[in-house]
C-alpha cells in the first residue's frame, strides 16, 4: 500500500502590502509591470502637458478624456502600490537588484569609513533594511508612498533644505528614481535639490542608478552629456559600473562648487537630439 501524501496548504504571494513578495514570482512579470507603468506615466505626462496648453475648450476635453483613460489604465494595473511591490521583488537580493551592495563595496573600496557614522538619504527606499547591517551608515529611509512603517513618507520635493550643516547628508542615494520623474526639468531640478541636501564637501557623495537604456539609447542622453550636465549642476564622477546589453547602470558623484556651464546654458535647458535610431527612447534630463 502505497503512503498518503500529505497536503499542504499553499502560501500567497504577498498577504498584503507590507510583506515583501516573495521569488516565486516570475521575473519576467515583475519585469512587464514596471515597464507597463514607466511607460503609461511618460504618456500621462505628455497628455497632461496637451491639457495645460490645449487652444480650446473642446481641445481640452478631448486630452482630458485621453489622460483620464490613462489614468485608469494606472490604476487597473494597481496603481502606485503594484508598482512599488513590483520594484520591492525587482530589488530583491536573490534577484540581484540589491543596489546597496554595489554603493557599499565602493565606499569601503575607498576607504570611506569614519569614527563617525556617515548621514545618508536614501530617497525612493522600498526596503527599510537595505544599510542595516552597515552600522557606519545613518540612514534615513525616504519615499513617496512608503511601504513600511521604518520608511519615512515624504515627496522629496517638498523636503525642507537643510538649515545647517548639521542637517545636510554625507551621502544620498537615488536608485532608480530620477527615471520615475515624468518631465526632464523636474529630473533637473531633483539633482539640484540633491546637490543642496548634501553637506557641501569634497566628501559628500551622490549615488545614482539609471535604467541603462536612459544613457545609452536615448535620442536626448548619453554618458558624456549626462557627465556634463551632472557638472553643471556641482558634481564630477568618481566611479561608474554599467556593462553593454545590462539592464541598470550604476554612478557615483563626489560633490563639488558649481563651476558654471562648460557650454550654452541655454542647450543644458532643452532637449538637444544627440543622436537617432527607430528604437531609441526619448528620455532626457534638462536643467530647469
Amino acid at each position: 500500500m502505497g503512503s498518503i501524501r500529505k497536503r499542504t496548504k499553499k502560501k500567497p504571494i504577498a498577504s498584503s502590502s507590507s510583506t515583501f513578495l516573495t521569488s516565486s514570482v516570475s521575473h519576467k512579470v515583475t519585469r512587464s509591470t514596471i515597464t507597463a507603468f514607466h511607460v503609461l506615466l511618460r504618456k500621462k505626462a505628455n497628455i497632461t502637458k496637451k491639457v495645460q496648453h490645449a487652444a480650446t475648450d473642446s481641445e481640452k476635453s478631448l486630452w482630458q478624456k485621453e489622460l483620464d483613460a490613462v489614468n485608469n489604465n494606472i490604476s487597473e494595473l494597481g496603481g502606485l502600490d503594484a508598482y512599488q511591490r513590483a520594484s520591492q521583488l525587482g530589488q530583491s537580493k536573490d534577484r540581484g537588484g540589491d543596489s546597496s551592495r554595489i554603493l557599499v563595496s565602493w565606499l569601503l573600496e575607498m576607504g570611506i569609513k569614519k569614527d563617525r557614522p556617515l548621514r545618508m538619504l536614501e530617497i525612493g527606499a522600498l526596503r527599510p533594511d537595505n544599510y542595516a547591517s552597515e552600522k557606519w551608515l545613518k540612514n534615513t529611509p525616504i519615499d513617496l508612498r512608503s511601504q513600511h512603517p521604518s520608511i519615512l513618507e515624504q515627496d522629496f520635493f517638498l523636503r525642507p533644505l537643510p538649515s545647517s550643516e548639521d542637517e545636510s547628508f554625507d551621502l544620498i542615494s537615488c536608485s532608480l528614481v530620477l527615471n520615475f520623474v515624468d518631465d526632464p526639468a523636474r529630473r533637473g531640478k531633483m539633482l539640484q535639490l540633491i546637490h543642496e541636501h548634501l553637506r557641501p564637501s569634497s566628501e559628500s557623495l551622490l549615488f545614482l542608478v539609471l535604467p541603462l537604456p536612459c544613457v545609452n539609447n536615448s535620442r536626448y542622453l548619453t554618458l558624456p552629456v549626462l557627465a556634463e550636465i551632472m557638472e553643471a549642476i556641482g558634481f564630477i564622477l568618481v566611479k561608474e559600473w554599467w556593462r553593454t546589453g545590462g539592464k541598470v547602470g550604476y554612478w557615483l558623484w563626489r560633490w563639488k562648487n558649481k563651476s558654471g556651464f562648460g557650454k550654452d546654458r541655454g542647450l543644458l535647458q532643452r532637449k538637444v537630439q544627440q543622436q537617432s535610431g527607430a528604437k531609441m527612447n526619448n528620455f532626457a534630463i534638462v536643467l530647469p
